[in-house]
């Protein structure tokens, strides 16, 4: 973290005689005892390789804390014209700052590690006509430290590194990226990943009440749930299905969005992008948090984030987080019932390695709400609340273990070696009843009961090394590497019979008859290998980014109805280029081009031969807007992005690999924090449609569940300023427009439309401590999601309708300490 100026003139706050002496200790009373007393306190001796040229010292600290793996961001009034001097060579921060501060009748300390004070080293002035020498401390402006996997203040991170595996400024990377930090996810009380991402744009998802159970999102018009769609933890692979279970919010520390192809970089995925939860990892001061919570259906949450050192020289630091929650849900005898626990452990022997463990434990008690036909629905017919399963039956109950660690050794100050690894397990019992089959007759709703035993594990690897060198005026940041993905998925399914449902006077029939004779599941077993070159090339205020990857893949797949053995093997090489140019005034364009690849199993109707993977392809053009004097992050993305070889089946079950998905659009978004108000807004414009398709009636139609128009608006605010102290107040909107069913009858010459809908959210807060100092730290919230009551639904397809979250109120009581 490194201190600015809130002016760098002589009208800063003056100090009185009595603290003259602190000061001349603080900067020094000439420029000479200003370096002496910043080398007295100056951290390891660690070298970058500079090459700044002169420019205004806001922007030259910017690139000062760039390359040292520091994001500076300034707080000020009035922007910072004084020129510094250029700073090139291998040098080490505190020799970076001399020579940028050099004749410019500033100085520089450092308080610790990682905050450097800058200082005039004017003492002349003089307060009252005494005549005594004084000197000029400079109105200090908070600069805040950031890294691409740790923790941001506010709404608005600067440094990110899904898009380069690197821990890299977002406005220099040349690809669309959100990143939704801890402060937004606490305001806003999400409960899923997918609330998560409600206020993110290009993101398209089913109903909340499916979202408990699973985390299933689009992306510019492409699913990408599961470890080989575009779900992350950490940067690698997680989950080898949908239904192994979910991310728990309060375990993270920041989840980045990037959208569009992106094998490069991780391999075997979907098109539209990948979705990376960072975990929270233990942090480098004392950390300690409890909260309880009541809310709607009965909700009874507790759950604590604690991290200390373990040893006195803090070379050992630890992680707890956790949750327990007893809830109900909107649909009767559906619980929402969840157990997490998370440690981490960090071991830093020195500046230059560390090695952090992490593990995880989730429990998870629910019921599948089932998918509806669209008409029985769009008109009501089904209750909302209404149970359509068998308390007797129905369940859906998954644990689901991780293990692993990211170890990071710096050889010196261009050579870091990163490896990455983590095994995950997941069982899961899941027993419901289909009833989207066929709309309600006469009162009657038809059923057919499912039993499902899943288990599954993935087991993933990243190393990397990355190395940093000059080639005449030209800097890299090149990175090279190997991935491994293991990929298991084994499940039993058996099928059943049961009467139907009258919905108008509902009599539950208990245990239905199952059928365990016939499984008409499988086991998957696939081994995923990947190698990497990336190169970031810097010339002034030029970024060049290129990037290759070649793929292999081998699977094997057990069919459990037919006995049959499918083996399958798929290579491929996927590349990406872009280009930013960061001009002076904050602007940043950039365009790029990127590729994506996923295999696919099975055969081709036609043809008899293996499926061939699906390939994406990927043109965006965009611009960001982030001032050097400013918390403020403004972008724009327009893109167009297709897939190929997509398979699809006819109406007599045949697969037929004829299908191509496009998707075009503009996003815009902005994030801000400025002073006691954060805010976050985002609008997508997505025109998503299936070319060529086997299902001729669903060419030329949009893509289910994604709108074409979108958009949201989240702000809070703190009413200290306005004098009363303590409370903060948040609400927003979220827009979302109509979507089509792509497989539904046609009305009037057009596909089915599910209508737009408009949302309101809220929240207030208040600090317990206004009111008695024996409160300081404790803090009362209550959020309101759907705060009208808004009813609306979602619909994957048109036997794949569930109804939205209705409002829902949560208070929390917080401590920390």
């Amino acid at each position: 973290m490194i201190e600015g100026m809130g002016s760098m003139s002589r009208h800063g706050v003056r100090r009185v005689a009595g603290r003259m002496a602190a000061a001349m200790l603080m900067a020094g009373t000439t420029a000479g005892v200003g370096v002496s007393a910043a080398r007295a306190e100056q951290p390891a001796e660690q070298r970058f390789a500079f090459n700044i040229p002169a420019r205004p010292i806001p922007q030259a600290l910017n690139e000062i804390g760039r390359v040292a793996g520091l994001s500076v961001v300034f707080r000020e009034n009035s922007p910072i014209k004084t020129l510094g001097r250029p700073v090139r060579g291998s040098l080490t921060v505190q020799q970076a700052l001399a020579r940028l501060l050099a004749g410019s009748g500033l100085n520089y300390r450092f308080s610790n590690a990682t905050t450097v004070t800058v200082l005039s080293s004017d003492i002349t002035a003089s307060i009252g006509g005494t005549g005594n020498p004084q000197a000029i401390e400079l109105d200090p402006v908070t600069v805040y430290g950031q890294s691409a996997w740790g923790p941001v203040q506010g709404y608005v991170a600067r440094q990110s590194a899904s898009g380069t595996k690197t821990d890299t400024p977002i406005i220099e990377t040349p690809q669309s990226i959100t990143v939704v930090t801890k402060d937004q996810m606490v305001d806003q009380k999400v409960a899923s990943l997918a609330d998560v991402l409600t206020y993110t744009p290009g993101v398209g998802m089913q109903s909340q009440g499916f979202s408990r159970m699973t985390d299933d999102v689009m992306l510019r018009g492409f699913d990408v749930a599961t470890g080989n769609g575009g779900m992350l933890r950490d940067g690698m692979k997680l989950q080898s299905n949908v239904y192994d279970s979910t991310q728990e919010p309060y375990g993270l520390e920041r989840v980045e969005v990037l959208r569009g192809a992106s094998s490069v970089l991780y391999g075997q995925l979907a098109p539209g992008g990948v979705i990376n939860a960072i975990s929270k990892r233990p942090t480098p001061t004392p950390l300690h948090e409890i909260n309880l919570e009541y809310g709607s259906y009965d909700r009874k949450q507790a759950s604590f984030d604690l991290s200390d050192a373990l040893t006195a020289d803090g070379t050992l630091r630890y992680r707890l987080t956790g949750l327990v929650r007893d809830a109900d849900n909107w649909v009767r005898h559906v619980p929402d019932d969840k157990v997490y626990i998370a440690p981490a452990i960090t071991w830093q022997p020195n500046e230059a390695t560390s090695l952090t463990l992490l593990a995880s434990y989730q429990h998870v008690n629910t019921r599948f709400i089932t998918p509806l036909y669209w008409n029985d629905v769009a008109t009501g017919r089904i209750p909302r609340k209404l149970f359509l399963g068998e308390e007797s039956f129905d369940r859906f109950v998954g644990d689901a273990y991780t293990i692993g660690y990211a170890f990071e050794h710096r050889f010196d100050e261009t050579l870091k070696l990163r490896q990455n690894a983590r095994y995950y397990y997941s069982d899961v019992s899941w027993d419901y009843m289909q009833a989207g089959l066929l709309p309600v007759t006469n009162g009657q709703l038809a059923r057919r009961p499912s039993v499902r035993t899943e288990r599954s594990y993935g087991i993933t690897a990243d190393t990397s090394i990355e190395k940093t060198f000059e080639t005449g005026p030209l800097s890299h940041t090149l990175l090279a590497g190997f991935d491994y993905y293991r990929r298991s998925y084994d499940s039993h399914r058996y099928r059943g019979n049961i009467v139907p449902l009258d919905i108008d006077n509902p009599v539950y029939s208990g245990y239905p008859v199952i059928n365990y004779a016939v499984d008409r599941g499988s086991d998957n077993l696939s081994d995923q290998f990947g190698i990497y070159l990336q190169d970031q090339i810097r010339l002034g205020n030029l970024t060049v980014l290129l990037g290759g990857r070649h793929d292999w893949s081998r699977a094997t797949t057990v069919n459990y109805l037919t006995g049959a053995r499918s083996r399958q093997n798929d290579s491929a090489f996927t590349g990406r280029a872009g280009l930013v140019y960061r001009f002076e005034n904050g602007i940043a364009p950039y365009v790029s081009v990127s590729q994506s690849f996923a295999p696919q199993l099975g055969l081709d109707s036609v043809s008899g031969t293996a499926l061939k993977p699906n390939k994406g392809l990927q043109y965006e053009a965009g611009v960001r807007y982030q001032p050097e004097d400013t918390n403020l992050l403004l972008s724009a993305a327009v893109y167009e992005l297709t897939q190929q070889n997509v398979s699809s089946i006819d109406a007599l079950g045949d697969i037929y690999q004829i299908g191509k998905v496009r998707s075009r659009g503009v996003e815009l978004e902005a994030h801000s924090s400025f002073g006691n108000l954060d805010l976050v807004a985002s609008y997508a414009f997505t025109d998503s449609k299936t070319l060529q398709s086997a299902v001729a009636s669903t060419i030329g139609r949009p893509v289910d569940l994604v709108p074409r128009h979108s958009a949201a608006l989240w702000a809070s605010y703190k009413f200290d300023d306005l004098g009363v102290r303590g409370l903060k107040i948040g609400g927003g909107l979220r827009y979302v427009g109509e979507t089509y069913i792509a497989d539904s009858i046609e009305i009037l010459g057009k596909p089915t439309h599910v209508p737009d809908y408009l949302l309101v959210d809220a929240m207030a807060s208040y600090d317990l401590g206004v009111i008695d100092k024996k409160l300081d730290g404790a803090s009362l919230t209550v959020n309101a999601r759907n705060l009208l009551n808004k009813k609306f639904y979602t619909c994957a397809g048109s036997t794949g309708c569930r109804y939205g979250e209705p409002l829902t109120a949560t208070a929390t009581l917080s401590y920390k300490w």
